[in-house]
């Protein structure tokens, strides 16, 4: 299981480097359009491994609710994190988004699609500690402006999009399987960020773009792409709740490059809802694998048609 792992390792690393990226980019490139550059490079990769998969091919009466699940899952969601880290740290934007397990647990247990155990409930409690201390601490201390609370509020509403679509995804992933109905789901993403790319006040000419714009874009595009394909790859050989546990690695890796390379000073608070965090999903892992171990169920990607967005 050692290659496995290293893709949810790898995974986990790309999730919060490609935040960081975004970061360093988004206002001169825009939101809208740095989300349409990642997913149209992304679908590149993603063709020919979604027509060389199995599975049943998606029906036309599939067809559009994956589509619009997909706006959300591809388009609303990457919008709402490009906007998030446009006003706020890509270190607390990979935090917050870090949760989405939990939030996806949490969301099933609403909707009556999931069981939580003792130890689930206490990771989705853990969890919302560790962000609420990240919050109260920054607002405490004076770190926290207007413009942050808006990215941390994108953040949360990605979060949210992401679990959303993880429900409402899985008779459509059970079907067909997650390559072709994320590359269906992915290329209908690209209408709307097209247009708010369109719309949207940021931006710089692309003809004015510096090589290192264009260097950070095609690296968040390709390494969506490639980490799309790690991630289903770990998804294969492990349970979902393992896999989608490594993305507390996205967080520690957005603080260590932010402050390698943005020049990003981490606050105490960051550090503890870190710990906080992590525990969470490392707990809710746990607790999934205990109740798989007792009655297994259905396995699917805990972040929806495909894995994470970055």
């Amino acid at each position: 299981m050692r290659l496995p792992v290293l893709a949810s390792v790898v995974t986990g690393f790309q999730v919060g480097a490609a935040l960081v990226a975004s970061e360093a980019v988004v206002a001169e490139v825009g939101a809208g359009r740095l989300g349409f550059l990642r997913y149209a490079i992304a679908l590149a990769i993603l063709l020919p491994v979604a027509a060389l998969s199995s599975g049943a091919p998606v029906t036309r009466r599939d067809m559009l609710p994956v589509a619009l699940i997909g706006m959300g899952q591809f388009g609303i969601l990457v919008a709402l994190l490009n906007v998030a880290v446009l006003h706020t740290g890509s270190p607390r934007v990979a935090l917050v988004f870090a949760t989405l397990p939990i939030v996806t647990l949490a969301v099933g247990w609403v909707l009556g699609a999931a069981r939580v155990t003792r130890l689930a409930l206490w990771s989705i409690v853990l969890s919302v500690v560790g962000v609420a201390f990240l919050l109260a601490g920054d607002a405490l201390t004076g770190r926290m402006a207007g413009s942050d609370w808006i990215g941390l509020g994108c953040a949360g509403l990605a979060t949210l999009t992401g679990a959303l679509c993880s429900s409402l995804y899985r008779p459509y992933l059970q079907r067909c399987g997650v390559a072709r109905v994320s590359v269906i789901a992915m290329s209908a993403s690209l209408l709307p960020l097209g247009l708010m790319g369109l719309i949207e006040p940021h931006g710089v000419a692309m003809a004015d773009w510096t090589a290192r714009t264009v260097a950070l874009v095609g690296f968040v595009g390709l390494s969506s792409g490639f980490g799309f394909l790690f991630w289903l790859y770990a998804l294969s050989h492990l349970p979902a709740a393992v896999v989608t546990a490594f993305l507390a690695l996205s967080p520690v890796t957005a603080v260590v490059l932010s402050v390698a390379f943005l020049g990003t000073v981490p606050s105490a608070s960051l550090g503890v809802a870190l710990v906080l965090v992590m525990g969470g999903l490392a707990a809710t892992a746990f607790a999934q694998r205990q109740g798989k171990a007792a009655a297994p169920p259905v396995s699917l990607p805990a972040t929806g048609s495909g894995g994470p967005p970055g």
